[in-house]
């Protein structure tokens, strides 16, 4: 059979599967249904087929992470290192391949995993978080009262099809004058003190500062606290009420924040907002702006059954990702 045949019929067989679509299949975002661990949402993840195994939705990191006991379960193959830098510091981190990762129906080829020593120690029965590197291939909105997240392969229709302040975001950063990538980053005010650059956490459950401010405008506070990391260790935060929160037009009073005790390695964020503050929250990686709190024009999630949402401590960070020397 010549080659010329042979393209035509694939180009038919192509052709017929595209038309024998059911309608609408390409437009529907996908769902995934998420349970709360610790204040902070956790989804069933496949990786190369395997699994499913529990993983965190992180905003707040730059790198989707894996736990090594679970890397060498799967018989990933090595990808290099990177320099994992945190709040607790930095360390050089393996890296791991895979063919395909995927959450629901929305999936990724080609990641590269960073490995990281008893990340289960961190939350119970979680293997890993899906960073930026997975979620900036979509748009999302996660549903916090009906513990359910939406994603479609940006540009979408969910844009469209939700109303509210569009606030501009900020998907680039720098930290010691090189440029990092895939902070989602939006400007703060808490009163008294300049505009602030806040990155939205799905991995935090707290608002957590890291700069200096004026302490006027904050009250209480008495027992610190320990932010947990993915290295290990901690750093101390002590709760302080701020009176006082405005983003765009929403503005919240009275609310709990962690302000860092003693120095810090330099950041490109002023602090971390958890998105688990707002009822629901849409964040569009292509148009580069988010909806705190939106309203649909016509029904966009549906009603799931009722999940538990227990309590909990400040334990995750995120993550900057720099080269790691030969």
């Amino acid at each position: 059979m010549s080659s010329l045949r042979l393209s035509r019929r694939l180009l038919a067989l192509v052709s017929f599967c595209l038309y024998n679509l059911p309608s609408g299949l390409a437009q529907e975002p996908y769902q995934i249904e998420f349970k709360f661990v610790k204040d902070m949402i956790v989804v069933p993840v496949t990786i190369n087929g395997a699994g499913p195994f529990d993983f965190l939705v992180d905003t707040g990191n730059t790198d989707t992470i894996i736990d090594k006991k679970l890397a060498e379960e799967l018989y990933l193959p090595p990808a290099g290192k990177i320099i994992l830098e945190t709040a607790q510091g930095e360390a050089v981190t393996p890296l791991v391949q895979t063919d395909s990762l995927s959450m629901g129906s929305a999936m990724v080829h080609g990641l590269n995993l960073c490995v990281v020593n008893h990340y289960a120690d961190l939350l119970p029965k979680v293997r890993g978080s899906l960073g930026e590197d997975f979620l900036r291939s979509f748009d999302l909105l996660i549903d916090n009262r009906r513990h359910l997240i939406q994603l479609e392969p940006s540009p979408g229709t969910l844009a469209d099809r939700l109303t509210g302040e569009h606030l501009p975001l900020s998907v680039n950063g720098s930290y010691e004058q090189e440029l990092t990538r895939n902070p989602l980053v939006v400007v703060g005010n808490i009163f008294g003190n300049k505009d602030m650059k806040l990155q939205l956490d799905s991995g935090t459950p707290s608002i957590v500062l890291f700069t200096t401010l004026n302490t006027s405008t904050f009250s209480g506070g008495s027992s610190s606290y320990s932010l947990g990391g993915i290295l290990g260790g901690g750093r101390l935060v002590d709760p302080q009420t701020a009176r006082f929160l405005r983003l765009g037009e929403k503005v919240f009073l009275d609310l709990t924040v962690f302000v860092s005790r003693g120095k810090i390695p330099p950041m490109d964020v002023d602090g971390l907002l958890p998105t688990a503050l707002f009822r629901s929250i849409f964040i569009s990686h292509s148009g580069r702006f988010v909806i705190l709190d939106p309203s649909a024009k016509k029904p966009v999630l549906a009603q799931p059954k009722s999940i538990s949402r227990p309590n909990t401590g400040i334990p995750v960070v995120r993550s900057l990702r720099k080269e790691s020397p030969e």
